[in-house]
């Protein structure tokens, strides 16, 4: 609820915003709008889903949120309405198969990512889990969301979640918030949050083969893990001979 609240008495606020599609340099008042991982490397909202402590996602949203601010960006848009099946051509992007998991995620996220004083804006884009939306409600994470067009923002408003949306041209319908968190940008602590994240999503599939699959969550047998880094292949390795216990949970 005090997410929620603090959306709503933000008076500075803009009516329209650029978004931006790669992390550089932003121009004022705009939007980050890029895959996490590419935000703290390796770490795709499946990784996240996939670890046993999900409360990790609310220290991956600051750091991220740190480093979007590093660039300048006010806004990020960040996790996925929908849920995981194995049609998706972008596992990676959604979180978990359960629409539970998904909120939980996605609020944790955001706290992180408004910690960091950022306004975390939900993409509301593609597919939507009524499931994911009516948790999000029950949540109270009622969030900026962006939208394709006026029919999807009708759509997410019927079924509940009544809030500001931003559209894909940058406009808005109605006045997009300021964080008023006053907090220096500090990356010291990136580097261990992703390795504390990749190391707690290490998925035993099977041990029926020797198989280290990177980035592929609808293998089989094998491990899992979510980088292709050599200190993490080698943990994986070690779980897959039974000499260390997995970490994660299947997709």
């Amino acid at each position: 609820m005090a997410l929620v609240f603090l959306f709503l008495i933000c008076s500075n606020a803009v009516l329209s915003v650029e978004i931006v599609f790669e992390l550089r340099n932003a121009p004022k008042e705009s939007i980050l709008f890029v895959p996490l991982q590419e935000i703290v490397k390796d770490v795709s909202l499946l990784s996240l889903g996939c670890n046993q402590n999900l409360e990790i996602a609310r220290d991956v949203g600051f750091v991220a949120g740190m480093v979007a601010r590093s660039y300048g960006f006010e806004y990020f848009v960040f996790g996925t309405l929908d849920t995981l099946d194995e049609s998706d051509p972008n596992p990676l992007d959604r979180i978990s198969r359960s629409a539970f998991i998904t909120a939980q995620v996605l609020t944790y996220l955001s706290e992180g990512l408004f910690n960091s004083g950022v306004i975390p804006v939900l993409n509301g884009l593609d597919r939507t889990d009524p499931d994911v939306v009516k948790a999000l409600i029950n949540r109270k994470a009622i969030l900026p969301t962006l939208v394709e067009n006026e029919p999807k923002a009708e759509k997410l408003t019927r079924l509940g979640y009544d809030t500001l949306f931003v559209f894909m041209d940058g406009k808005t319908n109605g006045k997009l918030p300021k964080n008023k968190l006053d907090l220096s940008v500090d990356l010291s602590t990136v580097e261990s949050i992703r390795r504390r994240v990749l190391e707690g999503a290490i998925v035993l599939l099977s041990r029926s083969d020797k198989i280290v699959n990177v980035n592929r969550p609808f293998a089989k047998a094998g491990v899992l893990i979510f980088s292709g880094e050599e200190w993490l292949v080698e943990i994986a390795k070690q779980v897959l001979d039974g000499n260390r216990p997995s970490t994660g949970r299947i997709p």
